[in-house]
């Protein structure tokens, strides 16, 4: 009886776990063959939603906007002139009169359908207008965040997609707003306007601009979304399935001493997979570096506030020269493996107090406590030097260009970093595979 009764668990467990994997598939060929969801913005509910013609005027500039609506799409015919500095045209779209915007952060997608007649290369600019409680105001339509991308050599006619993750915080707003670093990632979760500009100061004249739509494409449940449901519901059978299995185990040892010793090993196999689990968010799955997570939380929440810190401090702020040549001709996977070993070099020639943080791309950051100046430079070129003996994939030669500085007292981390970007972008215009210092 006990071995029929165990024959059946199996072939129970058996049909779970294939009905489990049958449901898998069939939720993730839904995903990417379905769940489409598409918000458009067009002549047909323009009037709804509110759509108006921009120009430079406010600016003091002279050029001149006019918007008409045909009976499938939005004219724009505009009077570009070079009065001011940056001269534009566009379209302004209306989502919300109050506090009370739409989420765009659940859409993967932007795409424009429009004909665009007019001299010199076609640049379209793009915004977007999110309302953050506690930062932005009514009174104040600056306050609000506004994330943009720039779309250039626009074709004369068709659609044009992009994805959303080329949107950043416009670098213009953070100025003007000065906003810490730690409040400058893009939102896009409480848009309440839509901006579409044209104009450059080499496109002076006549433009004619004719949009049929703006279209932000989605899915209903988001790859990333469904596969953390997937995996959650994978790990909760697996966990329900674990109960049952220590319950029965339980039940079995109950007088042995074997018992407590297995419910030890699962505790502490079970606590160390937390730790695991906890500590894989602040790093980049890539590199093994901290990533900007990892950065936050570790460093910054320490010297976040002026004056908090006592003992000096450097930043390096690298980045690899000619990395996108590297994709375009090797491919992505080499791109990887050079991104891989550079942060391996790297690790190996650091002090175990110093920091390794992936900022993006590949942009990396040292953080190096207790170090001044001219040991923060004379790190930089050992790094820089010991890149032209390393071995790198494909037999790549690789450079880097460094930016150094030193957290100032009494000065914000987000500021040293900034400054150290400065002395970064002097590196690479000095002619890449060197060390600046700010």
């Amino acid at each position: 009886m006990e071995q029929m009764t165990h024959s059946a668990r199996v072939g129970y467990a058996i049909a779970f776990v294939v009905g489990l994997i049958v449901l898998t598939i069939a939720l993730l060929l839904w995903q990417h063959f379905g769940m489409d969801t598409v918000l458009e913005l067009s002549v047909a509910n323009g009037r709804q939603l509110g759509v108006t013609a921009l120009d430079d005027r406010p600016q003091q500039g002279e050029s001149v906007a006019k918007l008409t609506r045909s009976a499938d799409a939005l004219v724009l015919d505009c009077d570009l002139r070079p009065t001011f500095r940056l001269p534009y045209c566009g379209y302004q779209f209306s989502l919300s009169r109050d506090d009370k915007g739409i989420d765009l952060s659940k859409f993967d997608a932007i795409s424009f359908d429009l004909d665009y007649q007019g001299p010199g290369k076609h640049l379209l600019r793009f915004f977007l207008h999110d309302f953050e409680p506690g930062r932005s105001t009514l009174q104040d339509f600056m306050s609000q965040k506004i994330s943009e991308v720039h779309i250039f050599d626009f074709p004369r006619q068709g659609t044009v997609k992009i994805p959303v993750t080329l949107l950043r915080t416009a670098p213009w707003w953070i100025d003007i707003r000065n906003t810490p670093l730690l409040n400058n990632e893009m939102r896009i979760d409480n848009v309440t306007a839509v901006d579409l500009l044209i104009g450059a100061p080499e496109t002076i004249g006549q433009h004619h601009v004719t949009l049929r739509s703006i279209k932000f494409h989605g899915k209903l449940i988001r790859q990333n979304n469904l596969l953390l449901i997937l995996v959650a519901i994978w790990i909760v059978c697996a966990l329900a399935w674990l109960a049952n299995a220590v319950m029965r185990y339980r039940a079995q040892l109950r007088s042995t001493s074997s018992r407590l010793a297995l419910l030890s090993q699962v505790n502490s196999a079970l606590e160390l997979e937390t730790r695991e689990l906890a500590g894989q968010v602040y790093f980049d799955s890539l590199t093994g570096a901290l990533n900007r997570e990892g950065l936050r939380d570790g460093l910054i929440n320490k010297w976040q506030y002026k004056g908090s810190h006592s003992e000096p401090m450097a930043v390096l702020f690298i980045d690899l020269d000619h990395f996108k040549r590297v994709n375009d001709t090797h491919g992505h996977a080499t791109g990887d493996e050079v991104l891989r070993t550079f942060a391996v070099s790297v690790q190996r020639d650091i002090r175990t107090t110093d920091k390794l943080v992936r900022w993006g791309g590949e942009e990396f950051l040292i953080i190096c406590l207790g170090t001044d100046g001219v040991a923060a430079q004379g790190l930089a070129e050992k790094l820089r030097v010991a890149m032209q003996g390393q071995v790198w994939p494909c037999g790549l030669q690789m450079t880097a260009s460094f930016g150094v500085t030193t957290l100032q007292a009494g000065e914000d981390i987000g500021e040293a970093i900034k400054r150290a970007d400065g002395a970064l972008y002097s590196a690479k215009a000095s002619g890449r595979n060197c060390v600046q210092s700010a």
